[in-house]
C-alpha cells in the first residue's frame, strides 16, 4: 500500500493557512482568561473596599452618637447637680459663692466653656466669665433643655436646668456651655484613621490582586500551552494528511483533556479509513476502466443500430444494458447468397462478468458458423455448438438463454431453435394476425450433454419477426405491473406499418413509457426482421 499521493488534493491545492490572521489558541485562552480574572479580582476588591468603607462609616456614626450622648448625659447631670447645689446660695443671695462655683467647674473640666446662673427674674446672678455683667437681664424660660450653638466661634451644647429655690417669682436657670471641639477632634482623628485604614486595605488588596493575577497568569499560560500544544501537533498532522501524506498519524497525548485525546484517536481512525477508501477508489477506478474496455469490446462485436439488408430481408436490433455492460447479445450474418443467420442471447444476471460471458458467446456463435461449410449449417447445429462453448467456458456457473434462426431469403423458410429463450413473435401484415415460433430446449451452459432440436416455419411476404429478451416483457411500472407479451404484441400491431428500425425503436419507446422513467432492472434486447419479397 502506498503512503503518499502524487497530487496534494484532487479537488485543488492546499489552502494558504499562512494567510489566516488572528490570535493563536493559547494566546486567546491566555488573554480571555486574564481579562476574566482581572474583572473578577477587580469586582472582589471593589466589594471589599465598599464593605470596609461602609463598616468604617457605621463605626464612626456610632462613635459620634456615643460621644454626643455621653456629653449630653454629662451636661445634663452636671446642670442638674449644679441646679440642686445652687438653690440655697441663690435663695440667700450668695452670688459671689455661685460665681466661684461656676469658675471652679470650668477649671476642673476644660470641655465646659461657661457656666451661668439666672434668678427667677432672669437676671444674671453668677457667671464663670470674669467680664460678665452680673445683674443683666436675659429672658429665659425655666425649663430643662439642651441645644447646639456657638460660643466664641466654637461649637457647643448649651444645657439649661431650672432652679427651684422657693422664690415667689418662679424658678431660676442654670446654663452650661459644653464644648464640642474635643468631640470634633476625635471625629477628625477617627476619619483620618479611617482613610489611612482604607488606604492600607486598598494597597493590600491591590498587592494581593496583582499577585493573584500574576500567579493565575502563569498557571493559565502553562495550562493553555499544555492544551494547545497537542492541538498544534494535531493540526500539523492534519496538514500532512491534506498534503497527501497518508502515513501521518497523531501520537497519544496526555494532559490536554479527554476531548483532545479523543480527537487524536479519531484522526488516526480517519486516516486509516482514508487509506481504505482510497484503495477502494483506486479499485473502483480500475474496475470502471475495465468495464469501459469491456463495453467498448462488446459494442465493437455487436451489430450497430443501422439496419442490415439481405435481399428481401431487413434486420435491425439493439441491446439496451441496465449497467455499463450487459449480458444480452445479438448477431446477424450471411451464410451464403441466400441464407442469413440471426442469434439472440441473454446470460443470467448482468454486469461485468455477464458481459464477458456474453462477449465470449458472441465470439462462439461466430466461430460456430465457420465450423462447417455453409450448406451444412443449420439451427440445431449452431445452438448445440453454442451450448458446448458455454458449458466449457462457464463451467456451470454461467448459463444463457438463446434463440437462433437460419432464414432463406428466397423461399421464406425459417429454421429455428431455442434454449430457454422467449419465443419470437411473428406478425402477418396480410392477415394482421400475431403468432409465435415456439421451440424447447434447456438453458445453454447447464450441461454439455443437453440435446436441442430445430423446427421450421414458412414466412409470407410482409411478415415481421420480433426476437426479444425477458428484460423487455419483465420491465415494470410504478405499481410493479409487468410489461408482458400482450402489450408487446399490441405495440407490434400498432406500429406494423413501420420499417424494421422504426418498429424496433417504437417497441423500446413503448417499454420506456410503460416504466415511466424507472431505472431498468435487466438488459433489454429487441431484434426485428422484415420479410418483404417483391411481388411476382
Amino acid at each position: 500500500m502506498t503512503g503518499t499521493i502524487v497530487a496534494p488534493l484532487e479537488a485543488g491545492e492546499l489552502p494558504d493557512v499562512a494567510a489566516i490572521r488572528g490570535m493563536r489558541l493559547d494566546q486567546l485562552l491566555f488573554v480571555t482568561t486574564g481579562v476574566l480574572l482581572a474583572i473578577v479580582v477587580g469586582l472582589l476588591a471593589s466589594v471589599a473596599w465598599v464593605s470596609a468603607r461602609a463598616q468604617f462609616e457605621e463605626t464612626s456614626t456610632r462613635f459620634n452618637e456615643h460621644v454626643r450622648n455621653q456629653a449630653i448625659e454629662l451636661g445634663q447631670t452636671l446642670s442638674h447637680t449644679l441646679s440642686l447645689t445652687s438653690a440655697t446660695s441663690l435663695r440667700d443671695n450668695n452670688y459671689a459663692f455661685l460665681s466661684e462655683v461656676a469658675r471652679s467647674i470650668i477649671s476642673d473640666n476644660p470641655n465646659i466653656l461657661r457656666v451661668q446662673i439666672y434668678d427667677a427674674d432672669s437676671q444674671l446672678a453668677a457667671d464663670s466669665a470674669e467680664d460678665a455683667k452680673l445683674g443683666s437681664t436675659t429672658e429665659r424660660k425655666p425649663e430643662r433643655r439642651w441645644v447646639t450653638a456657638l460660643y466664641q466661634g466654637k461649637p457647643i451644647i448649651e444645657y439649661q436646668e431650672p432652679i427651684d429655690y422657693g422664690s415667689q417669682s418662679g424658678k431660676g436657670v442654670v446654663l452650661i456651655s459644653y464644648s464640642l471641639e474635643g468631640l470634633q477632634k476625635q471625629l477628625h482623628e477617627l476619619e483620618a484613621a479611617k482613610r489611612e485604614s482604607l488606604r492600607r486595605n486598598a494597597t493590600t488588596m491591590s498587592g494581593l490582586g496583582l499577585g493573584f493575577l500574576l500567579l493565575a497568569g502563569v498557571l493559565v499560560a502553562i495550562q493553555s500551552r499544555r492544551i494547545t500544544r497537542p492541538l498544534g501537533v494535531l493540526t500539523g498532522k492534519v496538514m500532512q494528511l491534506a498534503a497527501g501524506d497518508l502515513n501521518a498519524r497523531a501520537e497519544a497525548v496526555g494532559g490536554a483533556g479527554r476531548e483532545v485525546t479523543t480527537l487524536a484517536v479519531v484522526f488516526n481512525h480517519m486516516a486509516e479509513r482514508i487509506n481504505v477508501l482510497l484503495e477502494d477508489v483506486r479499485a473502483k477506478a480500475q474496475l470502471e476502466r475495465d468495464v469501459s474496455l469491456a463495453r467498448t469490446v462488446q459494442e465493437t462485436l455487436l451489430p450497430g443500430r443501422e439496419g442490415f439488408q439481405a435481399g428481401p430481408l431487413r434486420i435491425a436490433g439493439l441491446v439496451v444494458t441496465a449497467d455499463a455492460c450487459g449480458g444480452d447479445w445479438w448477431m446477424r450474418a450471411s451464410l451464403d447468397e441466400r441464407r442469413v443467420v440471426v442469434g439472440i442471447g441473454d446470460v443470467t444476471g448482468h454486469g461485468l462478468a455477464t458481459a464477458l460471458v456474453a462477449t465470449s458467446a458472441t465470439s462462439g456463435f461466430t466461430a460456430a458458423m465457420t465450423m462447417r461449410p455453409p450448406e451444412e449449417i443449420h439451427a440445431q447445429l449452431l445452438i448445440s455448438s453454442l451450448n458446448l462453448t458455454m458449458a466449457h467456458m462457464g463451467r456451470g456457473e454461467h448459463q444463457m438463454s438463446s434463440a437462433l434462426a437460419v432464414l432463406d431469403t428466397q423461399t421464406g423458410v425459417i429454421d429455428y431453435a431455442s434454449g430457454g429463450h422467449p419465443s419470437p413473435i411473428v406478425y402477418s401484415r396480410a392477415t394482421r394476425q400475431v403468432a409465435s415460433l415456439p421451440a424447447r430446449g434447456a438453458l445453454l451452459g447447464a450441461s454439455a450433454t443437453s440435446q436441442y432440436s430445430a423446427r421450421q416455419a414458412q414466412l409470407r411476404p410482409g411478415d415481421l419477426i420480433v426476437w426479444y429478451t425477458d428484460g423487455l416483457t419483465e420491465s415494470r411500472d410504478a405499481s410493479q405491473k409487468q410489461y408482458g407479451t400482450q402489450r408487446l404484441a399490441a405495440a407490434i400491431q400498432a406500429n406494423a406499418h413501420l420499417s424494421a428500425e422504426a418498429l424496433r425503436d417504437a417497441i423500446l419507446a413503448d417499454a420506456r413509457a410503460f416504466s415511466a422513467g424507472l431505472p431498468a432492472q435487466d438488459d433489454i434486447t429487441v431484434v426485428v426482421a422484415e420479410f418483404s419479397p417483391a411481388s411476382p
